[in-house]
């Protein structure tokens, strides 16, 4: 008796749990070598009348075994990976900057941006082109640059700066130079909506005024070039 006693003991023992219903984890005794999992899809007759056949088309009962604890959690973390690796890609793919496709020039933008050129045709100074859709300016400023017998420049053309009668070639500078390089950048749109002629027209207008305000010596013996940073007219 007491052989078989021990025998008994010394062989190994097996903890399972088979779980109907419920399909929750339980360990055994903190001991868990192997548990025994049930899942169905759909719920059992608790009839007596077996033969009676089951409103559901289907019944299907899977039973999972988990032999070792390590090689689940590994499959959880994998899973739980695999999701969270899905859902990054579909929000990385949903707020990545898409290229707007070309719908054609839009009407507010391209009135926007011939009443912002405009601005500058009514600002010009010198010989006013006939042409112009501005028709209460006319020529101006064309004694600009005429100091009297001492001095004497060729100051016609030009912007003035607001609502007065200065021109200020520094402030001119800047602006050419932001028009410039929004045509270096948005060419194909200002061709669009029309308006690359217009601009490049302000552009010139600007540049053919800031080159006369830089004088450069008359000869190589001369000691000084002049640069006129600001006219105001005669």
């Amino acid at each position: 008796m007491s052989s078989a006693a021990s025998s008994i003991e010394r062989q190994p023992v097996e903890f399972v749990h088979t779980i109907s219903e419920a399909g929750r984890l339980l360990p055994s005794s903190s001991r868990w070598n192997s548990i025994e999992l049930e899942f169905s899809l759909f719920p059992r007759s608790s009839s007596a009348y077996d033969s009676v056949p089951s409103r559901f088309a289907k019944s299907v009962d899977y039973d999972l075994v988990i032999t070792d604890i390590k090689y689940f959690k590994r499959f959880l973390y994998i899973s739980v990976s695999v999701v969270l690796l899905i859902l990054a890609l579909i929000l990385l793919l949903l707020f990545l900057p898409r290229k707007n496709k070309h719908h054609g020039p839009s009407k507010n933008l391209t009135l926007a941006v011939n009443q912002a050129l405009t601005f500058f045709d009514a600002q010009k100074s010198g010989l006013y082109p006939k042409n112009s859709l501005v028709k209460f300016r006319g020529d101006s400023g064309l004694q600009d640059g005429n100091f009297g017998s001492t001095v004497h420049a060729d100051l016609v053309g030009g912007f003035y700066d607001s609502g007065n009668n200065m021109k200020f070639s520094f402030p001119t500078a800047y602006t050419i130079t932001l028009l410039s390089w929004t045509v270096i950048e948005y060419h194909q749109k200002y061709s669009e909506i029309g308006e690359l002629d217009h601009v490049k027209d302000i552009i010139k207008w600007g540049t053919q005024y800031l080159l006369k305000t830089f004088i450069p010596p008359a000869n190589a013996t001369s000691d000084y070039t002049r640069l006129y940073s600001q006219a105001r007219p005669s």
